[in-house]
């Protein structure tokens, strides 16, 4: 059990796991408090951090973050990185909700613009934003060929088909289009999943969300993503790529657990089947989860339409009336090639976040410029956290 992890207190909200175990490449590193490390320690979350630290070509930790909780393979809430060439990737560092995200818009309205009219807007937007387990929208339809596509375009798809404005292009991780992604490395179920799921919320823990901003920290950096002042109305989406993401994973785990035979990698947990990065079958992987992820914001982005017409059909006017504007899309699970410092040079890794989004520093060429002036997503996601729900209605 992962109580029985050893721990090195860095400082009040910093922890090492030293490799002591066989098998460990790199130590662990848990940022947390102790009430929040006293949660982790109940379940398998602390062992689950130890298991990745055994992975072929992790760099420097293990790292878990404070809402780390048990997952499959790593915990949620985990990001590893591995090398590009020596490393491996293995889809429990992502999951099987590929590219679960989270996207904030903001509205020029406020609390007693909107109370009013809100259980009015609620309905319309149950009406419009089919949710729940199997959850479909019957007037919305895709082919196959429009499946093939949106998953290689992604959120250009989706503006070309109208569901959206050009603008919100650019407030997404990836400007909602990830490179290299290939139809053909997606089997069948997985593509006939998707096809009937496709702007839908599904269940479990994702939601819709018409909220309010309930404090504003900074507010310098508030303004700059259209926050400005307490009471302003905001939305807040957190969905992921359904049923086409979760086969995907699926298949290729069973993939992954033959590789792991096939090229002799020795693993603490057969839930972190992996193969090294320059193998077919982790290039097979890699091609299938960019559709998976490109899926997922196309998903978000109807949904935000959706929204945007709702209003409109509420308040009778142009949804650019109320603002309504993407601040940002950014992804939880998912992988990445990526270049960061290593031992002192740039090189070239795989990185796994799952349950964890990446900062981005002020005036990173991947931000918006009026956002990325101000600071870093870390705190962009810090703020949006902070707002607090007007109304929320359950599934049925």
């Amino acid at each position: 059990m992962s109580g029985k992890v050893p721990l090195e207190k860095i400082d009040d909200y910093t922890w090492r796991i030293p490799q002591y175990k066989p098998g460990m490449r790199v130590p662990g590193m848990v940022f947390a408090n102790r009430e929040l490390l006293e949660k982790m320690q109940t379940d398998r979350t602390l062992g689950q951090c130890v298991n990745v630290a055994h992975l072929p070509g992790i760099y420097k930790y293990s790292i878990t973050l404070p809402d780390g909780h048990e997952g499959y393979g790593f915990p949620i809430g985990g990001v590893a990185a591995t090398d590009y060439n020596e490393g491996v990737i293995s889809p429990g560092g992502v999951g099987y909700d590929i590219n679960c995200g989270v996207r904030l818009v903001t509205t020029n309205l406020s609390e007693q613009d909107i109370r009013p009219k809100l259980a009015q807007l609620a309905n319309a937007i149950f009406q419009n934003v089919p949710c729940g387990l199997g959850s479909r929208r019957k007037d919305f339809r895709v082919s196959v060929h429009d499946l093939e596509r949106l998953v290689v375009e992604g959120v250009h798809w989706a503006i070309d088909h109208g569901l959206g404005w050009s603008e919100d292009i650019k407030h997404h991780e990836e400007q909602g289009c990830m490179k290299n992604a290939n139809p053909d490395k997606v089997s069948t179920t997985a593509k006939n999943r998707g096809l009937t799921q496709i702007g839908t919320l599904g269940s479990g823990n994702h939601f819709l969300e018409i909220q309010k901003v309930d404090e504003i920290y900074d507010e310098r950096a508030a303004k700059s993503f259209g926050i400005e002042h307490e009471g302003q109305v905001t939305i807040m989406i957190h969905c992921g790529s359904r049923g086409f993401g979760h086969q995907i994973c699926s298949d290729y785990l069973r993939v992954m657990e033959r590789a792991v035979q096939k090229y002799k990698i020795a693993l603490p947990d057969r839930e972190l089947a992996c193969a090294p990065g320059n193998t077919k079958e982790a290039e097979d992987y890699y091609q299938a989860m960019a559709c998976a992820v490109n899926y997922a914001f196309v998903n978000r982005q109807t949904i935000m339409h959706w929204v945007r017409e709702s209003f409109k059909h509420v308040f009778r006017e142009d949804p650019e009336r109320f603002g309504l504007n993407l601040v940002y899309d950014v992804a939880h699970n998912i992988a990445k090639i990526e270049t960061h410092m290593v031992n002192g040079e740039r090189r070239k890794v795989w990185v796994h976040r799952k349950g964890a989004t990446r900062a981005f520093p002020p005036g990173h060429p991947d931000i918006p410029a009026e956002l990325g002036s101000q600071c870093s997503y870390l705190e962009v996601w810090g703020q949006a956290l902070g707002f607090l729900w007007v109304q929320r209605k359950p599934c049925r």
